[in-house]
């Protein structure tokens, strides 16, 4: 009776579309440049206040690209890029607010790879210890704040060691 008790449990999650044996899979890889050393940024480029500068999409200076894999679907996703400067999520100087990939939705089985070239930085100069990506389901509520723990999807970290100034 055990066994047909289990067995009729396999059928039903099956007959309701749950593969027990297949679990949601979200990832990220990624490779930056610069991984280390010093960033210049042109005077030209956009001064934001109080007291950092907008790297331009395509700019060069700054460049982290991310391979998304999935198999999850959600109604929304968007990838978060952060310049940190410490190990703590709120310890960044810079983010991707203006190369900001989204998802409406994000279906299942699904892989891209997208590079990120554009950030704002805050302040400078900027001692970046690491590029954070960090795939969410936070709203576009245009907040630029990192996302909370329940919103996350995936996220890795690539150790780096470069000053940004201008």
């Amino acid at each position: 009776m055990k066994h047909a008790s289990l067995f009729a449990l396999a059928l039903t999650a099956v007959a309701c579309g749950n593969d027990m044996t297949t679990p949601s899979v979200t990832s990220l890889q990624m490779s930056t440049t610069p991984t280390s050393g010093t960033v210049v940024v042109p005077a030209t480029f956009p001064y934001i206040v109080p007291g950092g500068v907008l790297l331009p999409r395509g700019s060069g200076l700054i460049s982290a690209r991310v391979t998304l894999t999935s198999t999850r679907e959600t109604p929304h996703a968007r990838l978060s890029v952060y310049l940190m400067t410490g190990s703590q999520p709120n310890e960044y100087c810079g983010q991707n607010l203006n190369d900001w990939p989204t998802w409406d939705p994000l279906y299942g089985d699904f892989t891209t790879t997208y590079e990120v070239t554009g950030f704002n930085v805050y302040r400078l100069p900027c001692d970046v210890t690491g590029i954070r990506a960090v795939l969410n389901t936070h709203p576009n509520d245009g907040l630029s704040i990192p996302p909370r723990a329940d919103e996350i999807l995936a996220e890795v970290t690539v150790p780096v060691s470069f000053r940004i100034l201008q």
